[in-house]
């Protein structure tokens, strides 16, 4: 496998400032796909699926498979001729198709419902009842209305939606019985259910997605008040002029409007050592707890490392656009590191030798103190990396530390289909110091080795900087 170094100023300067990390993430619609009618049919949200899969059909009618899935989210929701259609479509293509024995077992339900529909209003209710899904209960009522047992089945339809009581279920019913009995609750639970999502999401997203949801809801205020601390402490977490001014073009007469504007002033004074760095967090002096086992015992011997002062350090690793900076200075080769077609501008400076670490380190340190910056650049030592790794948690491997919150959060992070490529830096969630692709993406060079054991020789892998005995 190719061999990516990194150029690891992710980690790398003792200075006073912090300037954490920033996101370039933000809510994006997504195209519908038959990925997400999935998941909307694995999560009972046939209806959803329903509206997804018929737009794809629409565009992809030759699409067999599509077929089956359609028929699940029509049988879901209630819609069983509608149903019986798509999967005998399914059912009447040339070739077998993949889920074949599925459609089989899908269609016999599909038949069910339909023969006790049309045996009985009774048979009916039961089989509403059996199924006690508001879907159900809705495709009683339309097909006998004038029936005794609509009420009851309205009563079902609201226990079902408390059952679940989440927004969606109550939203569901205020769709499926618009003048339902208990439409006034519903509403209330509603707008309950929906601020309790909100609070435990706990994100600016989530705030605003509650309050341009419900504009006249209960927890309106609250919503509000929790939105602009949020969006406050984001904004002077990123610490950039933008992140501020886009604060208070939001939020112009909030409650943090003085201490925003105190922060502007003093980012905009930080704006030129931002520009050569990026963002940057202070990472606290602390210790962490490195086990290994060694060969032969049941457990694993222990030791525990300290770093004794703060640093601060870049959020991210250092990028192409930074290296290039570098190269219009005439400070760094022009034929230097290549990208290997993968692209440039934000992804992680890769293939750099040890003699393009130090040529950056010094136009850097250049750099930064001609404009005013305190402390040197240096890359970090083995212990400190391994440290920053681990984020706040010191009794976790380093592994597990970096890829906990990074497999939330990677819009885009396989943004060249087939490829084994970087990514821009700064996609994935950053670990719990704010430091982004601490593993994953490109391997980091650090200053120098550690073992556990002497001698020993030292390996960068794509993936992690590690050391071990030689063999013997």
């Amino acid at each position: 496998m190719t061999r990516i170094f990194a150029l690891l100023l992710t980690a790398m300067l003792l200075m006073a400032a912090a300037d954490p990390a920033e996101m370039e993430l933000g809510p994006r619609e997504e195209e519908p796909t038959l990925e997400n009618a999935i998941e909307a049919i694995d999560v009972g949200r046939f209806r959803l699926a329903d509206q997804i899969l018929q737009q794809i059909l629409a565009e992809q009618p030759q699409n067999q498979e599509v077929y089956y899935f359609a028929a699940w989210a029509a049988y879901g929701s209630g819609q069983y001729e509608r149903a019986k259609d798509l999967v005998t479509r399914y059912s009447s293509f040339q070739s077998i198709g993949v889920y074949a024995a599925e459609a089989v077992k899908l269609k016999v339900a599909i038949d069910e419902a339909i023969a006790a529909f049309k045996a009985s209003e009774q048979s009916a209710f039961d089989y509403a009842q059996r199924q006690h899904t508001i879907f159900a209960y809705a495709a009683f009522r339309d097909a006998y209305p004038k029936s005794a047992s609509v009420e009851q089945a309205d009563f079902l339809s609201y226990r079902r939606a408390k059952e679940v009581n989440v927004e969606i279920s109550y939203q569901r019913y205020l769709h499926y019985w618009p003048d339902g009995k208990f439409k006034a609750d519903a509403e209330k639970s509603a707008d309950l259910a929906a601020f309790r999502e909100a609070r435990q999401q706990n994100t600016v997203e989530s705030y605003q997605l509650y309050a341009s949801s419900y504009p006249r809801g209960a927890y309106l205020l609250q919503a509000m008040q929790r939105e602009e601390t949020l969006a406050y402490a984001r904004a002077s977490t990123d610490g950039s002029v933008s992140a501020l001014q886009a604060f208070l073009a939001r939020y112009p007469n909030g409650s943090f409007r003085n201490e925003a504007k105190k922060s502007l002033t003093a980012a905009e004074a930080r704006a030129p050592l931002r520009a050569l760095s990026g963002p940057t967090v202070i990472i606290p002096a602390g210790v962490y707890v490195y086990r290994v086992s060694a060969p032969g015992t049941p457990r694993a011997d222990t030791r525990t490392f300290e770093v004794s002062k703060p640093f601060t350090a870049m959020a991210t690793e250092v990028t192409f656009d930074m290296w290039d900076r570098c190269v219009a200075d005439a400070a760094c080769a022009q034929d230097g590191p290549s990208d290997q077609g993968w692209g440039r501008v934000r992804r992680p400076l890769i293939n750099v030798t040890r003699h393009d670490v130090d040529t950056f380190t010094a136009w850097m340190n250049e750099k930064w103190q001609a404009a005013g910056g305190r402390g040197t650049w240096r890359l970090p030592s083995e212990v400190e990396w391994a440290y920053m790794a681990r984020g706040r948690n010191s009794q976790i491997t380093a592994q597990k530390a970096a890829f906990d919150k990074a497999s939330q959060v990677c819009a885009d992070c396989d943004d060249r289909a087939g490829a084994d490529a970087t990514f821009p830096v700064g996609r994935a969630a950053p670990n719990s110091f704010g430091l982004y692709d601490m593993l994953g993406n490109a391997a980091e060079w650090v200053d120098d080795c550690w073992a556990n054991s002497a001698p020993h020789r030292c390996w960068r892998s794509v993936q992690v900087v590690w050391c071990a005995a030689p063999p013997t």
